[in-house]
């Protein structure tokens, strides 16, 4: 398990804003709960105000089920090029379910992909990842802001 830290984020955000300037977003789809950080991230460097999200699951805490459960809705109806973003591409099971969908509902937006790691045996690589995930990543969100019993 490898700990990624606040400090290595903020420099990622960095490199995924000049990776990800070039398709021209309008609008940012974060996918909760892990692309949210991202997300929010990512709107602010880039200065997209439409920041929107959905929850895509496919994990129970550290157990990976079998479906994708696709949660919320979103409004695009100013959009014309949607990059969605999530903290780690681990089976693609999340971006390979709800990809088909977002296209078929919206068939004039273009939409994009990013994450920060992403697992080589993914079902779909994002469009944009900086780094290859080789073991279970515990990130700064996931750890540092846990209630502590000691309180």
């Amino acid at each position: 398990m490898i700990y990624y830290s606040y400090d290595r984020f903020k420099m990622d955000v960095q490199t995924l804003t000049h990776e990800c300037s070039s398709f021209e977003a309008d609008t940012i789809l974060a996918i909760a709960r892990g692309g949210m950080t991202v997300g929010h991230a990512l709107s602010m460097s880039l200065n997209i105000r439409n920041l929107q999200s959905i929850r895509c699951e496919s994990y129970d805490d550290v157990t990976q089920r079998n479906t994708v459960s696709i949660l919320g809705e979103c409004d695009f109806s100013n959009s014309k090029r949607v990059l969605i973003v999530d903290d780690i591409v681990d089976s693609g099971k999340t971006l390979y379910a709800l990809i088909p969908i977002l296209q078929e509902r919206y068939p004039s937006i273009i939409f994009s992909t990013a994450a920060i790691f992403t697992k080589p045996t993914a079902l779909i690589q994002p469009d944009v990842s900086l780094h290859e995930a080789l073991e279970w990543i515990d990130f700064f969100w996931e750890r540092d802001f846990l209630k502590s019993d000691s309180l």
